[in-house]
């Protein structure tokens, strides 16, 4: 139980105590591609998540882990959002990585696009407030077949894409959010191909993923 200073008003006790709650969680939403053409890649989408966690605790970072599933919507597929025991985001890691590992791939579209947008704009909306302790790993082969401009109301904190070479190319627009809660209208998505990590992982490349979200992380933690 917490210990209230009875000489502070509750409502700001209540404000710092939620803005600490936020300061020591870190929310990831994995978007995975669901559709038929990962089924080449999907090991390594797997792999890559077990590296990722790993190196986040070694930078003392433990996340709060989000599951979206990618789907053709246009084709009649609604984007899938998993749920852990009825709470979007969970701590437990090994369940996170079962649920993972279960995702059936199926579907997809016939011109190579498939609803990257949609799925992006679901996965915002799983977040309460603003987007500072909110990032957002994307694993897909396909090009957006929505406008991203329905997210763009949505702000986020990091994104980091695993891609084809190909779906590097694409054009994705987001509102990234400084430390202090401003604007960075010179932030970009982060791109790593999947030829990178269908090898084993260097710490390098482990590194250049786990450290930005670190730093998100730390930047809005009290006393950092």
């Amino acid at each position: 139980m917490e210990l209230w200073n009875p000489e502070i008003p509750v409502d700001l006790q209540e404000t710092f105590m939620e803005e600490k709650k936020k300061a020591f969680t870190l929310y990831i939403d994995c978007i995975v591609d669901g559709t038929a053409s990962m089924y080449t890649v999907y090991p390594a989408v797997y792999f890559a998540m077990v590296h990722i966690i790993e190196a986040l605790s070694r930078y003392e970072v433990y996340p709060r882990l989000g599951l979206t599933i990618l789907r053709d919507e246009k084709g009649g597929e609604e984007t899938e959002i998993i749920s852990f025991d009825d709470e979007l985001f969970t701590e437990d890691t090994v369940l996170f990585l079962k649920k993972l590992r279960n995702v059936s791939l199926f579907g997809g579209g016939q011109d190579g696009k498939e609803s990257v947008h949609r799925a992006i704009r679901k996965s915002l909306e799983k977040w309460e407030g603003d987007g500072r302790n909110h990032a957002i790993l994307l694993f897909s082969d396909a090009y957006g077949s929505n406008d991203y401009e329905e997210y763009m109301d949505k702000p986020i904190g990091q994104a980091i894409f695993f891609t084809t070479e190909e779906m590097s190319e694409e054009d994705f627009h987001f509102a990234f959010l400084r430390a202090d809660g401003r604007i960075d209208e010179e932030a970009s998505p982060m791109y790593i191909r999947f030829s990178r990590i269908l090898k084993p992982m260097s710490s390098t490349l482990v590194e250049n993923i786990a450290k930005p979200l670190k730093d998100l992380m730390k930047g809005v933690s009290i006393g950092a």
